[in-house]
């Protein structure tokens, strides 16, 4: 049997966003610790909410669900402690991600509906580890279908 439909979306995606030219494999998924400062420029995938939108007389059922994308990066203590340069790296990562889930409306799947971005969190900015660090989540939203009674289906 195949894994429940949003395990599979949530794959797709982090095959997409592994291998960036900023993040390269340092992709973790429902990572729970920050990721250590060697590994960083990196991003975090989470699964968010898994919301039912619509019900259809076929016994068919279409999601919202809800992925959250973390990108995590420093900048070398050589340069100032400058907020803009996070940020410029940030945007970069957050670029590099968009045009990668953005590429196929479907990810590929077939039960896949649609997706489109949500909102791009504020960037947390910190000066507690050795070099400045910053961060943020960006979330899309993946539209799909279900079977009412299995959400492998």
């Amino acid at each position: 049997m195949p894994d429940a439909r949003a395990e599979q979306i949530i794959q797709a995606v982090k095959t997409l966003i592994t291998g960036l030219a900023t993040t390269g494999a340092n992709v973790q998924r429902g990572q729970v610790h920050r990721h250590q400062e060697s590994e960083l420029p990196a991003l975090s995938l989470r699964m968010g909410a898994d919301i039912p939108a619509g019900e259809h007389q076929t016994g068919l059922v279409d999601w919202e669900l809800g992925i959250l994308i973390e990108s995590t990066a420093s900048v070398n203590a050589s340069y100032t402690a400058n907020e803009s340069l996070i940020d410029q790296v940030l945007n970069s990562i957050r670029k590099e991600v968009h045009i990668a889930i953005m590429a196929d409306h479907t990810l590929g799947l077939g039960f896949v509906i649609d997706i489109r971005p949500g909102p791009a969190n504020e960037p947390i900015l910190s000066g507690e580890s050795k070099e400045p660090t910053g961060s943020q989540v960006v979330e899309y939203i993946v539209i799909y279908r279900t079977s009412r009674t299995d959400i492998s289906a």
